[in-house]
């Protein structure tokens, strides 16, 4: 009878890692991304941590960190060879504790936005004190109901401790097939007494104006730091990309979870809905980190992160790289879009659905001069 019982747990995890890693759907096409250099463009002359979307009327809307303390916009509508003049989206501000009178200037970090079925705009991001003991660490949620042109007032979604240690960071959105909202972020609020971190979720019902008030845990290894997560769907299960450092460096993982019931129980870090995202593994003492994670329209994943994998150790250096498979598994086929110095970086990167098998790829770079700024290229994604 325990040898049945073990045939049987052996059979049911089997069967949830093939599912997972989307087994059912294999097409056995390989796939590779040609960047077209013709394409590259500098969004900004100084910024960081940007992130795109194709609206609903086919303009691009991207948002990123203007280095300053503030988050701004700018909309591109002839598909980002020119684009508008900024505008502040969400502004850094000084915080006053009404009991000891300290202050501090709160900058607004890690933007990302997502376009809902009606038109509006969400914009979350991570709020972070610039002295610690005053002002929690936050995330945070704007909406635009033109495109980006202007932005509500701030709503607080989540406030973590007022400390770095102990902080919230990199929100994220998902849709699901019924409207339900997901903002994924990473969190090191619940171990206050250790180095931990987990992912958190909060959900919405109502279009984002009202949010749950306690996060549910959708991953969490025990001694180890979950973070960075970006999700997406493909009508039946969930994937979302973080940064796991099991090895001891970070390495892009894939967390998996059903639409129809997410997140009932957290994964564990031996969990069989938690697996390596890239077909050949890194070697250990590489480090590749801040994972971005798309599907396109024509059901293709992409997979970006920033790795020293043959550049060094200093992480710092980093710079962009890019796998792709037809699967949310055994990411292949490894491009860098940027060509860039082993004295320089690309970091912070994000990638965009263009459709007609285009992508996006952004990062934060310097590869052409002194300051970090946004740049971005172009894709084109070919069958082998």
């Amino acid at each position: 009878m325990q040898y049945i019982n073990r045939l049987i747990l052996t059979s049911i995890l089997l069967l949830a890692f093939f599912s997972c890693q989307g087994g059912e759907n294999r097409s056995d096409q390989d796939y590779y991304i040609e960047w077209d250099k013709t394409s590259l463009f500098r969004v900004a002359e100084e910024g960081g941590y940007p992130r795109l979307r194709r609206l609903n009327d086919g303009s691009l809307l991207v948002v990123y960190e203007n280095r300053k303390g503030d988050v701004v916009a700018k909309r591109s509508t002839d598909g980002g060879i020119s684009w508008d003049e900024p505008v502040i989206a969400f502004e850094k501000f000084e915080f006053v504790d009404p009991k000891s009178s300290a202050s501090t200037v709160v900058n607004v970090s890690n933007p990302e936005i997502i376009q809902l079925a009606n038109g509006d705009i969400l914009l979350a991001c991570n709020l972070r004190p610039r002295t610690e003991n005053i002002y929690p660490f936050s995330i945070a949620l704007k909406r635009s109901i033109d495109n980006g042109r202007s932005w509500s007032d701030a709503q607080i979604l989540y406030q973590a401790a007022p400390l770095f240690r102990d902080g919230c960071w990199e929100p994220s959105f998902l849709i699901l097939p019924d409207g339900t909202l997901h903002i994924y972020f990473a969190n090191e609020s619940p171990y206050r007494d250790s180095d931990e971190q987990e992912i958190s979720m909060l959900r919405s019902t109502d279009n984002g104006h009202t949010w749950s008030e306690n996060p549910v845990t959708v991953s969490f290894r025990q001694g180890y730091r979950d973070g960075m997560p970006v999700a997406v769907h493909d009508g039946a299960n969930i994937y979302v990309a973080i940064e796991d450092n099991l090895s001891g460096q970070f390495k892009p993982y894939i967390i998996c979870g059903t639409v129809g019931n997410p997140w009932a129980k957290a994964v564990p870090g031996n969990s069989p809905y938690r697996y390596s995202a890239l077909q050949s593994p890194l070697p250990n003492l590489a480090y590749a980190g801040a994972p971005y994670l798309i599907r396109t329209e024509n059901n293709i994943f992409v997979l970006s992160y920033q790795t020293t994998n043959g550049r060094g150790s200093d992480w710092e250096l980093s710079t962009m790289e890019v796998q792709i498979s037809d699967t949310p598994s055994e990411f292949r086929n490894p491009s860098q879009p940027f060509v860039v110095p082993l004295s320089k970086e690309a970091k912070w990167n994000s990638l965009a659905d263009l459709g007609n098998n285009t992508v996006a790829a952004l990062a934060s770079t310097n590869f052409e001069g002194e300051k970090i700024g946004v740049w971005m290229i172009k894709g084109r994604i070919r069958k082998k």
